[in-house]
């Protein structure tokens, strides 16, 4: 296969996926990963992909990509931050954990302890929890959003108000100096609804998400954040911020204790 022609043919499948690691595409194309790294320079200079996370994305619309696209991204980053977040959860906690793949990964490392209730609005979490026996599990009805696989809309905002939980664990798509964003008006207002109801916020955030200026809708100022958890110590203006607003900032270990 001429290099246009697989070039071609590239692109064709990561705008079927939404996202392609350049593994799988070495696989599928029999070259080397050093080959696909080329095609996919080239593919980014015309403007056609954006590379990133070991692999690449279609450059129109590198956010809104489907759930199960978006947990593939930066695994061991947010694995890492899960494992953080989950030596905050203890028996008797009640917790909101919204829909993104950070969180699952905390949901799935807390399913073993026992005496928590879980409130989301997310179909992933379900499935973690859905066996659960020793706590409980609440699911936030509403309209189905089919990309992220998370009920919103006014029906789950109004149950989250209704309801309180000790922590909410909030992965939003973007932090900006004036607080946390998200690409879309559904899933801020179920994030801010969380925050709102929660006596303590956590936030789950790894490095790429500082900055993000493709985030469109505000969810809330960090006046109502107690924690950051991410993989990198964040820039200096941000951690001026979180100090002067007594914002604890944990930096997870990739390499454990």
């Amino acid at each position: 296969m001429y290099a246009m022609q697989r070039r071609k043919e590239i692109l064709r499948v990561i705008k079927e996926s939404g996202f392609k690691p350049v593994s799988e595409l070495r696989d599928i194309f029999q070259v080397s990963e050093v080959t696909i790294r080329s095609d996919l320079r080239y593919l980014q200079q015309e403007g056609k992909i954006e590379r990133n996370y070991g692999g690449a994305m279609i450059k129109d619309d590198p956010d809104s990509m489907p759930f199960s696209v978006a947990s593939q991204l930066l695994g061991e980053t947010k694995s890492t931050i899960a494992q953080a977040a989950v030596q905050l959860i203890q028996s008797g906690d009640s917790l909101f954990l919204d829909g993104s793949s950070t969180t699952l990964l905390l949901a799935k490392l807390a399913r073993p302890i026992e005496h928590i209730t879980v409130i989301s609005n997310s179909i992933p979490v379900f499935e973690v929890f859905k066996e659960l026996t020793t706590g409980t599990l609440i699911g936030i009805p509403g309209t189905l959003n089919p990309r992220t696989q998370t009920f919103v809309g006014p029906y789950a905002e109004k149950m989250i108000s209704d309801l309180r939980a000790t922590k909410a664990f909030i992965s939003p798509k973007g932090l900006l100096l004036e607080g946390l964003r998200d690409i879309t008006m559904a899933e801020a207002d179920i994030r801010k609804r969380m925050m709102d109801s929660a006596n303590e916020v956590i936030v789950l955030a790894d490095y790429s998400k500082f900055n993000n200026l493709r985030t469109l809708f505000r969810i809330e100022s960090f006046d109502a954040v107690n924690t950051i958890i991410t993989d990198q110590m964040p820039d200096e203006m941000y951690m001026k911020l979180f100090e002067e607003k007594n914002i604890r900032v944990i930096i997870a270990d990739s390499k454990g204790d």
